[in-house]
């Protein structure tokens, strides 16, 4: 084969010698990688429960509860827009091997054909020239990464699908929570609405009696107002809950990727308490935080982006050639004399931009100092929302505890009252407002500890899935 470069041999291997120079002194033209900020959380929090330590391999666990985990289950595989995330991260990991092949040698086969009629005027001999021409050539080409740019973008997208599938995982974590949160307010009215349903019971009774007394003259149309207005008010109670549990049932349906007319869930009454969050919470658990993450990794993409636009200043150093046949006649093309080729490197330099890079390493600069502040900002929001989370858990421990006095002390007001009616101690109203005042702090006490499980499943979240 000959050699057509335009390039001598001694210009050629003193070129390939600066380029050994440059590849030996990489390291003093490496893009310095910037590094996450420290992680500002703190070493305790301020409320932390007294509780005795507890851990659990699993969140899940610390429920007991076969049919929510068969439910989360189903969540995980049917979830849509679980689904959707996932599909984004499959995307960008495949963005990563894409933009690592830059770095390896490119390869490509190509071949053309055409037929030509030259002006006759072009010609030295004013006569033009016609005919056909056939290429067929093996084209490769490999780009020297001595400055970091193909490794930094492959960091940046390194980066960004390690933020996708921290994304993906914060979905994943929000799934469960709302499918769990979802659950147990499900289980909890329903232990509300049986309250309410013997409440209404007990009131039917009380109205057909107190309609009965009405008839003999021993009581007055107030005490069956008064009874009628009670009944009623139950009624109504017990149909805002069931319009509530429903709307609750439809939802969890379409969490597990289902229509209400397909999903099916028997509510039972809720037995069990909440889960004791225990004392001495690391700070660390926040680290587990997909959206923590996240914003990590998006601060390492940001770093790597702008080493990336640091390295555009640098020269782009190219080793490429070509070996190929050339024929006028497509029956000689592969034949002997017919074959040609070239190689050499090629250096490109910005020497003019018009301010282009500048103005991208400006944007890259600005976005790490933009995702800097998201990540330092992402860590006080998950300590704030820890923090109102247990706060809010102790102090609804310690309503429920004042709240079960009160059912204590009601119940045993409607006790005395009724047995004081009975024996014509006191009148009708006395015992209606004693069963009234009895009714409305059984539902407060199941309303608060909705409101515990509520709160004890955010905090799980909060803490990165389990503590």
């Amino acid at each position: 084969m000959k050699m057509r470069s335009p390039l001598k041999k001694s210009s050629l291997y003193a070129f390939l010698a600066i380029g050994a120079l440059a590849l030996a002194s990489i390291g003093c033209h490496s893009i310095q990688k910037e590094e996450p900020v420290p992680k500002n959380a703190p070493s305790h929090y301020k409320n932390e429960s007294q509780a005795p330590n507890a851990s659990a391999s699993s969140w899940r666990s610390l429920f007991e509860s076969a049919e929510l985990n068969a439910l989360l289950e189903r969540a995980e595989k049917n979830n849509l827009d679980l689904q959707a995330a996932w599909q984004s991260v499959l995307a960008s990991q495949a963005i990563i091997r894409r933009v690592r092949s830059d770095r390896l040698p490119q390869a490509n086969i190509g071949g053309s054909g055409e037929r030509f009629n030259n002006a006759d005027s072009l010609a030295s001999d004013g006569s033009g020239e016609s005919g056909e021409r056939f290429d067929a050539d093996l084209r490769a080409a490999w780009e020297l990464d001595l400055f970091g740019r193909i490794r930094s973008n492959t960091r940046a997208a390194a980066a960004n699908a390690a933020a996708e599938e921290a994304l993906y995982k914060d979905l994943m974590f929000s799934l469960q929570a709302d499918v769990a949160s979802l659950y147990f307010q499900i289980n909890s009215l329903q232990s509300e609405i049986e309250i309410l349903e013997r409440s209404r019971q007990t009131r039917a009774e009380s109205l057909l009696l107190i309609e009965e007394r009405l008839k003999a003259g021993t009581v007055s149309e107030l005490a069956v107002a008064q009874t009628a207005s009670l009944f009623a008010t139950a009624e109504s109670r017990l149909y805002a809950l069931k319009r509530i549990q429903n709307g609750l049932l439809y939802s969890l349906a379409a969490l597990l990727g289902e229509t209400p007319s397909s999903f099916s869930l028997a509510p039972k009454a809720l037995q069990a308490n909440p889960p004791v969050a225990p004392s001495g919470l690391p700070s660390e658990l926040l680290t587990r935080r997909p959206d923590i993450r996240r914003a990590e990794f998006q601060l390492e993409e940001a770093s790597a982006l702008l080493g990336a636009a640091r390295a555009d200043y640098f020269p782009r150093i190219t080793l490429s050639g070509i070996l190929g046949f050339a024929s006028r006649d497509w029956d000689s093309l592969f034949n002997s004399g017919s074959e040609f080729d070239a190689y050499g490197p090629a250096v490109s330099l910005p020497i003019f931009q018009s301010g282009r890079l500048k103005a991208s390493k400006a944007q890259a600069k600005a976005n790490l100092e933009r995702q800097r502040l998201l990540y330092r900002n992402a860590i006080i929001e998950a300590v704030t929302e820890v923090e109102i989370l247990l706060q809010s858990i102790r102090l609804r421990a310690a309503q429920r505890e004042a709240i079960a006095r009160s059912v204590e002390a009601t119940n045993n007001a409607r006790r005395i009252s009724d047995l004081q009616y009975k024996r014509g101690i006191s009148d009708f109203i006395t015992a209606l407002d004693a069963e009234r005042s009895a009714l409305d702090a059984e539902q407060l006490s199941e309303q608060v500890r909705r409101e515990q499980f509520i709160d004890t499943i955010n905090l799980i979240r909060a803490l990165g899935g389990s503590w």
